[in-house]
């Protein structure tokens, strides 16, 4: 969606149009949110703090609905997978959600696209709801923030901003693919550490030592 398209609805819908815009769009660069923090420099009672409040609201929400969809999704996921490697790579994802949780869904949605998929892997290897919402929470502020101050002070190069905000956006999204394919290859390397290791315990357990020949 253009700049001016969605400069449109937020002059038409106000702070809802950030709310619904952010929940529809709420990893990489939050569009809405930058374009209501430029408006609200412009326009006389369109503020800034409600700005960043609505597209939190519309961050978080969309947060949570994920979750909900992955927690609902995760016994049917562990149903589904048979493979041994494969349970291994699900046993390490619930390990890692549950361990770092916190930067994963704080920091995971300044990521284009991946970010938003993070609640609901969240909730398909049964992280905490609250856990989940307090970590959305902030994340959701923080990006509110960061976005709607963006917008403005950014707003005296607005048609800058305008101009090359897509190049922006797919800049970032080109840089995320091979960030992902890195953490690919080191979480696939720690999978296959740990079924090594499983691998050497099993052969340690059944290895029973020779006993020594009593004498005749």
């Amino acid at each position: 969606m253009d700049w001016a398209t969605v400069e449109a609805y937020i002059r038409e819908y106000g702070y809802w149009a950030v709310m619904v815009g952010t929940m529809a769009d709420h990893s990489g660069l939050t569009m809405f949110v930058i374009v209501g923090g430029a408006l609200a420099s412009r326009i006389e009672g369109f503020w800034l703090g409600g700005v960043i409040l609505a597209g939190a609201a519309g961050s978080l929400t969309s947060d949570v609905t994920l979750f909900l969809i992955g927690r609902w999704r995760a016994s049917w996921l562990d149903r589904l997978v048979k493979s041994e490697k494969n349970r291994a790579r699900l046993a390490l994802l619930t390990e890692g959600m549950n361990s770092y949780a916190l930067p994963f869904l704080v920091l995971g949605r300044f990521i284009p696209w991946f970010g938003r998929f993070v609640p609901a892997a969240a909730g398909l290897r049964h992280v905490g709801l609250m856990k989940t919402i307090l970590s959305c929470a902030l994340g959701a502020l923080l990006g509110g923030t960061l976005y709607g101050f963006m917008g403005y002070y950014a707003a005296e190069s607005v048609s800058w901003f305008e101009e090359y905000s897509i190049w922006i956006l797919v800049g970032a999204l080109i840089l995320s693919f091979p960030v992902a394919a890195v953490v690919a290859r080191r979480f696939d390397a720690l999978v296959e550490q740990r079924l090594q290791r499983a691998v050497d315990r099993k052969r340690a357990t059944h290895a029973a030592p020779g006993k020594p020949l009593s004498p005749p």
